[in-house]
């Protein structure tokens, strides 16, 4: 079992590059699904450490879910960085104002009462 913040024995940090590249090269599913994995990590690292969540992570899921066109999945990953503590920075406001702007994107695509 890996220590928090860890994947497969590597600190999430070190997987910057190959999900840059992954996505580079079109693999969007494994993007994806390596993402997921750091997405956890920063989180146990993050509680354990009691510090705010490393936002990239959650960007960059939201951008692939953006881009294979699943509003919900992207929706639930910026739902989920909004209920976690976060590092300073500007990611925190830049994640918050792609949730407003795809909420309200999705409330025009409901359908009325």
């Amino acid at each position: 079992m890996d220590k928090p913040g860890f994947v497969d024995g590597r600190h999430l940090t070190t997987y910057v590059e190959e999900v840059r590249s992954l996505k580079r090269s079109g693999q969007m599913d494994e993007a994806g699904s390596l993402l997921c994995r750091l997405v956890e990590a920063t989180e146990a690292e993050a509680c354990a450490n009691r510090w705010g969540v490393a936002p990239w992570y959650y960007e960059q899921l939201a951008i692939i879910y953006a881009k294979l066109h699943d509003a919900q999945a992207e929706l639930s990953i910026l739902e989920r960085y909004e209920r976690q503590q976060k590092a300073p920075g500007v990611g925190p406001s830049n994640l918050a104002a792609r949730l407003s702007r795809l909420r309200s994107r999705l409330q025009k695509l409901r359908p009325g009462p």
